[in-house]
């Protein structure tokens, strides 16, 4: 197990001892954000404020160890261990939770949940309270099915990315890979002004080449839990046609909704992804 491993299981440990005790909380559920490759939690922090002007008291945006410029060689096994520690002690506090990642962070959300099947809203019985609400991915880049059905089927990483996409041997994954024809605020931030563009683009930061190929080994989308795909019809990072491919699987069992977003919406579209939470939560809005 390597250190960073180590860290975030130790972390997990200390979240669950320190949130095992039931607490009166809001009857909104707790949401969790991860973000995805090069960006970090304050990504989300539009959203953050948004649900929590909203009424949601427990939210969660987390920084995955996969990415920053020291997260070479780091695998995907820390960035799940982050986000099953937030997971486990919203529901050690009973507490219903909803979770969202966006890109990359849809992959980790994924098997965050895995050994939890029983904790599902759409379990057979389901307990009622401090269930998973369901997995709402923003853009995901996600693995297929095949990835889990049929082992040693997936391919490289590298064999599969766009060229805008830069690989450093085996140990860090960088945006800038075709700066003249794919910059961020093409790829990334084209709903955005150049300002704002210029301004996020700044903020990258490199991924770790063995989290981006990792083999998954679960598939949450398959019926165990509610999963909503959100497709940007103005992404060009994963494009609609792309983001087609995941839904059209056969076995894939997604709610789907189109919205007038890019690759990051919870920048250029904040309150339309915060709208998307809340019905998923329940209400009506």
């Amino acid at each position: 197990m390597s250190p960073f491993s180590f860290l975030a299981l130790i972390f997990a440990l200390l979240a669950l001892c320190t949130e095992a005790t039931p607490a009166p909380t809001s009857n909104k559920p707790a949401i969790i954000l991860v973000p995805g490759a090069f960006h970090k939690a304050f990504v989300y922090d539009k959203v953050k404020n948004l649900l929590k002007s909203s009424g949601y008291s427990n939210v969660d945006a987390l920084d995955l160890p996969s990415v920053g410029p020291l997260a070479a060689h780091v695998d995907r096994t820390p960035d799940i261990a982050i986000v099953k520690a937030h997971l486990l002690a919203r529901l050690a506090r009973d507490q219903d939770v909803v979770l969202i990642g966006n890109s990359y962070g849809a992959t980790v959300i994924g098997e965050a949940v895995k050994g939890l099947q029983s904790r599902s809203a759409t379990a057979a019985n389901p307990p009622a309270q401090g269930k998973i609400l369901g997995l709402i991915m923003l853009s995901g880049f996600i693995p297929y099915i095949s990835e889990v059905s049929q082992p040693g089927s997936r391919p490289d990483v590298r064999l599969t990315s766009p060229p805008w996409l830069r690989f450093q041997g085996t140990e860090r994954m960088f945006w800038d890979g075709d700066l003249i024809n794919s910059p961020p605020s093409f790829t990334f931030y084209n709903l955005l002004s150049a300002s704002d563009a210029a301004f996020w683009s700044s903020k990258l930061a490199p991924s770790s080449f063995d989290a981006a190929n990792a083999t998954a080994t679960f598939i949450p989308y398959t019926g165990a839990f509610r999963s909503l795909y959100v497709i940007g019809e103005h992404d060009n990072a994963v494009t609609p046609a792309w983001a087609q491919s995941f839904i059209d699987q056969p076995g894939a069992q997604f709610e789907t909704l189109t919205i007038d977003g890019d690759h990051v919406p919870m920048l250029s579209r904040p309150q339309t992804v915060v709208d998307i939470i809340r019905r998923f939560a329940g209400e009506k809005i």
